[in-house]
């Protein structure tokens, strides 16, 4: 640093500092983005496995769907599980709940 303030030198090397730290971010919010993404759709499936539940034990139905944010969630009851399909940001997923509270995926 002169008198006058910081040197040309110096200011573009803080630049390209912060643009270096910027860039190594991108992909970790990326990722969080896509893991939260994720795991909301399997709270949503948990939620649909819960209300499939409740249509059985109230008009005996044993499969249905419903749509949330553009995603479709299918479910089945089979008498020992339901099963819920879904299609998450990478592949088809499939969430089944036993008639015991054991959670398979």
């Amino acid at each position: 640093m002169n008198e006058s303030g910081y040197s040309f030198v110096e200011t573009i090397l803080a630049m390209g500092i912060l643009t270096i730290l910027c860039m190594s971010l991108i992909p970790l919010t990326y990722t969080m983005k896509t893991n939260l993404t994720n795991k909301k759709l399997e709270l949503i499936a948990a939620e649909t496995a819960y209300e499939g539940l409740k249509q059985y034990q109230a008009v005996q139905q044993t499969e249905g769907s419903r749509t949330i944010e553009q995603v479709e969630y299918h479910w089945e009851f089979d008498g020992q599980q339901i099963c819920v399909r879904f299609q998450n940001m990478r592949e088809l997923r499939q969430k089944c709940i036993q008639d015991t509270g054991e959670v398979r995926e």
